[in-house]
């Protein structure tokens, strides 16, 4: 009986820790395509379409890093940077261009997809630059 009380504490604690990321992630994105003037017909189509999204935007990582290997090995720092955003936001375009034109129930006009693409670029290199910053006060 000692072991079980704690081990039901943390799975309580690990699912509700776990509801609130799925739901911050949930209205963060509905309220992006609020603003972006997004058309959904209901929540099983949002859904549907964060899950193509979360395997499209593997395809795209794979993709960039597969480009940074091959052809940014010769090229500067920044230059491979550079490239690598431009190229992740064309890839990222072209993936919710796809999606979009795949689902007949989430409509994008052109400007939302760009706006959209944008915003989740600038958040993703938010992040990675931030878990790049500890990462090197760790080795210092």
């Amino acid at each position: 009986m000692e072991k079980i009380i704690p081990i039901v504490i943390v799975s309580v604690l690990l699912i509700i820790i776990l509801i609130g990321i799925i739901g911050f992630f949930l209205f963060f994105n509905i309220g992006l395509f609020e603003i972006l003037g997004v058309e959904y017909e209901s929540w099983t189509s949002i859904f549907i379409f964060f899950g193509l999204s979360f395997a499209a935007d593997a395809v795209v990582n794979i993709a960039v890093t597969f480009c940074k290997f091959r052809y940014y090995h010769s090229t500067g720092r920044t230059v491979k940077k550079r490239h690598a955003f431009i190229l992740r936001i064309l890839l990222d375009f072209a993936a919710i261009h796809t999606i979009d034109e795949m689902m007949t129930s989430v409509h994008f006009s052109f400007l939302s997809k760009i706006g959209f693409v944008l915003v989740i670029s600038l958040i993703d290199a938010s992040i990675s630059s931030a878990k790049r910053r500890v990462e090197k006060a760790r080795d210092e």
